[in-house]
């Protein structure tokens, strides 16, 4: 069961590479994304009635292409609707709404259903939507709208995607349910009992996320996998290929640590009988059990006392006919060591390994994922993961505050100071060591946590960004040039910073990145101007601690290589023998199973030149499969020579096992010998993985998009070859698969003699010699000539010709000529001797 927060294939940025499902942007029909963005707003029709209709202080957010993603007044403001009345009902006012300025966010309102409708502790009404496309919903696909006490707009947040159309499914939900159980129970280590629900057909689109997404959206089927309280993975599954797109685990968690085991392992189960203390009844002799009563208590009138939320109701389990709100103490699973030194929730309890149950801000770090789950449900993947396990990060150190124990520092912003490890985490100081988590988005502690997304994208890393503007907002301080006075000045209970956070909790959507995190937090602050003690003054200090962390910035932050270069060395120059794109590409290769050329009517365009590439699926099946050059391609010798080519990959793994990946390798046409590896070649971005249970250097993994690699020929000079690309699977699970695009061989073309310098003329003192240069490459060539007397430099005879001297006599004669060309290194020749002069 250790393999919490572990993604199987990498970033969603690859979701898409097994069909043109959606349409969306530009292109030809049948060839991958089509159409226009649904409801876009070319005229500004719809942020012309914005601004019109705004009483004053309209904010706009928009994202990095230039849409409205966001809109919003100041306290005392509002968005008049001219058909929105105070006598219709929140849902009527909301349709109006979305109906009037949805086209300003590119959503017309058919795309969307409503679904919840909450009251925020600032007052406000929010109607959740779900967006669809041709009647699918979309992951992550929400707009959420407050309303002013009026029914009027006060905000508008869209987190959605731009595709306009799917197709049929073409595999069932059955086949996907199997395949979710399959990569599951590959991902958990063999647990028993897994079982799978699902959800329907959904639209996955990376972008909603905002995640690069070169290939667009995709269909998929949703499926839910348990096996216990300890498990729940979320697996997608490509409804038109059948390949697993992604493989969550959603157990929501403190940091893994292990120890020694002390107990007897056991299966978890859900607390629904056998309880060690209920409501009203007298204290456990287990201490563990009582501190999760305990604290589980002390949250519980956290969250009555700041938003009015019965926990019991929000979060409790079934427990014959009555919510109860549940813990499991002591607990000590399958799979794992024991003690478990961890807690977590599952999506219905608390779970805790021994000793966890008594830190209060991990108490209520973990039940704050339920609020959240209850709310905004923050797609635990990347930003919108890492602000999930901030703000619960947040509130169970704002717990921490208003329930001090012995021994507790006020000016103490760590958080799991009580657990036997000690604090994992700290809200004022992210970077500071051992936590190396960053505090701002341009923070080099930033991860993109590319090697196998063994934290779902850093969630629990990049949560520091997050954390260190909930310490700024609340205790204020001077950072990156801003200086904030904290909105908790003077309040040990920190009241205003715990109802704006919660306020924020039911207003984010599921896809909700930083940027938005921080228009939000400039919404509900307005809104709350006027009540819970809150001041224009505040929401001035809550903007400062955004841009002092920089949420609207994109992590400057990334493990991606830069590109190998297609150039040659100092003095040559470069001459391409072989170009995949040039003449009929689709003929420069011999196509072995699986390869393609790509887009086609089940792959979508994703080239770096043109709309074509070529792709092999990654299929769930043991093979070699290859991508071959049609014909020989003849390395000039004496010189340097390159295969060049782009590639992106989304190849099956799990953090530092590859079970799938692609190789290179050289055929030299004048031997028997067969294709040879390239592994052993100097590389610049060479194959960096080894399969699993094998030596094999492949490229495996997440590219993280279009990559240029770069491999030197030269010691096949001289020689005929054919270079070729093959895709090598086991025989379980798959993932999308790998695109080559731009493949070339060059040569690297240096100023040299083909034929060597000679010398005419009679060897006879008196007589003159001449010298030719012989015949050189490439042209254009300027000569310079030295003249040798046994192989010695004769001083001053620098000249095309020479005339014999007495000196000369009973020596043999030579010339050294020296080419010269702009962009070259000078090269030089010497002819032979001549006879021996007389």
């Amino acid at each position: 069961m250790g393999d919490r927060a572990r993604l199987l294939i990498g970033s969603l940025v690859a979701l898409t590479l097994a069909g043109a499902q959606l349409s969306a942007g530009s292109g030809a029909a049948g060839s991958g994304p089509t159409g226009g963005p649904p409801g876009g707003d070319p005229d500004g029709v719809g942020a012309h009635r914005l601004a019109a209709d705004a009483t004053a202080g309209l904010s706009l957010g928009r994202d990095a292409r230039g849409r409205v993603v966001f809109a919003g007044v100041r306290a005392g403001e509002q968005v008049d609707n001219p058909s929105v009345t105070s006598a219709l009902s929140v849902s009527a006012a909301a349709d109006a709404h979305l109906r009037r300025y949805g086209p300003a966010f590119g959503v017309p309102a058919s795309t969307f259903s409503q679904g919840r409708t909450t009251r925020t502790v600032s007052g406000q009404d929010t109607v959740r939507y779900t967006q669809k496309v041709g009647g699918v919903p979309v992951l992550g696909g929400e707009v959420v709208l407050s309303l002013r006490p009026g029914r009027e707009l006060g905000s508008m947040l869209a987190t959605v995607s731009h595709a306009s159309s799917v197709a049929r499914p073409v595999v069932g939900r059955s086949s996907a349910a199997a395949t979710a159980r399959a990569a599951a129970l590959k991902r958990t280590k063999g647990v028993s009992g897994l079982r799978v629900t699902g959800t329907g057909r959904w639209v996955f689109d990376p972008a909603v996320f905002g995640a690069p997404a070169p290939l667009g959206a995709r269909t998929v089927w949703r499926e839910e996998v348990r096996g216990g309280p300890g498990v729940r993975r979320l697996v997608l599954v490509d409804d038109q290929t059948g390949a697993v797109l992604l493989d969550l685990d959603l157990i929501q968690q403190i940091d893994r640590v292990i120890c020694d085991a002390q107990n007897l392992p056991a299966d978890p189960v859900s607390c629904t009988s056998n309880f060690a203390r209920v409501e009203g009844g007298p204290a456990s002799g287990v201490s563990e059990v009582n501190k999760a009563f305990d604290l589980s208590g002390a949250v519980s009138t956290f969250y009555q006392q700041i938003g009015g939320i019965d926990l019991t109701q929000a979060l409790g389990i079934d427990v014959l006919g009555v919510k109860k709100l549940a813990s499991t103490v002591r607990l000590c699973p399958l799979g794992e060591a024991c003690p478990f030194a961890n807690a977590f929730w599952d999506g219905t309890q608390m779970f805790y390994g021994d000793t966890y149950a008594g830190a209060d801000d991990v108490v209520g770090h973990e039940m704050t994922h339920g609020i959240i789950d209850q709310n905004s449900q923050l797609f635990y993947w990347f930003q919108s993961g890492a602000i999930n396990e901030s703000i619960a990060d947040i509130m169970g150190e704002i717990v921490d505050h208003r329930n001090p124990s012995a021994g507790d520092t006020p000016g103490d912003w760590r958080l799991g100071e009580d657990l036997p490890i000690g604090a994992i985490r700290d809200l004022q100081t992210p970077s500071a060591s051992p936590y190396l988590q960053p505090d701002r988005m341009t923070s080099p502690l930033y991860t993109a946590d590319s090697n196998g997304y063994g934290d779902n994208g850093g969630v629990h890393t990049n949560s520091g960004v997050g954390n260190k503007t909930a310490y700024l907002i609340s205790q204020g301080g001077t950072f990156n040039g801003q200086t904030i006075t904290g909105i908790d000045t003077g309040d040990a209970t920190l009241t205003k910073t715990a109802k704006l956070y919660l306020d924020v909790i039911a207003r984010l959507t599921s896809g909700s990145d930083y940027a938005d995190l921080a228009r939000v937090l400039d919404q509900s602050c307005q809104d709350f101007i006027g009540t819970s003690g809150f001041t224009a003054a505040d929401c001035t200090n809550v903007h400062k601690a955004t841009l002092a962390t920089q949420l609207t910035t994109t992590p400057t932050k990334a493990p991606q290589p830069a590109d190998a270069r297609a150039t040659c060395p100092t003095g040559t120059q470069k001459r391409a023998l072989f170009d995949s794109e040039t003449g009929t590409p689709g003929a420069k290769f011999a196509a072995g199973a699986n390869w393609v050329r790509a887009p086609n009517s089940n792959i979508p365009s994703n080239a770096t030149s043109g709309s074509q590439s070529w792709f092999s699926y990654d299929p769930p099946t043991a093979a070699a499969r290859s991508l071959r050059a049609a014909t020989g391609i003849r390395l000039p010798a004496g010189q340097k020579s390159y295969l060049w080519f782009q590639h992106w990959r989304l190849l099956e793994y799990e953090g530092p096992q590859f079970y799938d990946g692609g190789t290179v390798e050289v055929d030299d046409l004048g031997t028997r010998a067969g294709p040879v590896t390239a592994a052993r070649l100097p590389w610049v971005n060479g194959p960096g993985q080894t399969l699993f249970l094998t030596s094999t250097k492949a490229f495996g993994g997440d590219s993280r998009g279009w990559i240029a690699s770069r491999v030197d020929l030269s010691s096949y000079a001289g020689k005929s070859v054919k270079p070729q690309f093959t895709m090598r699977t086991d025989n379980s699970g798959g993932a999308p698969g790998w695109f080559l695009d731009d493949i070339r061989v060059y040569t690297c073309t240096a100023l040299r003699a083909v034929t060597k310098p000679t010398v005419s003329g009679t060897t006879r003192v008196g007589k003159a010699l001449t010298a030719r240069p012989g015949t050189w490459t490439p042209t254009g060539v300027r000569f310079a000539y030295q003249w040798l007397r046994s192989g010695k430099a004769v001083a001053g005879a620098r000249a095309k010709t020479y005339t014999l001297k007495a000196a000369d006599r009973g020596k043999r004669m030579s010339v050294r000529v020296t080419g010269s060309k702009a962009g070259f290194r000078s090269a030089s020749a010497t002819s032979a001797r001549t006879g021996i002069v007389r």
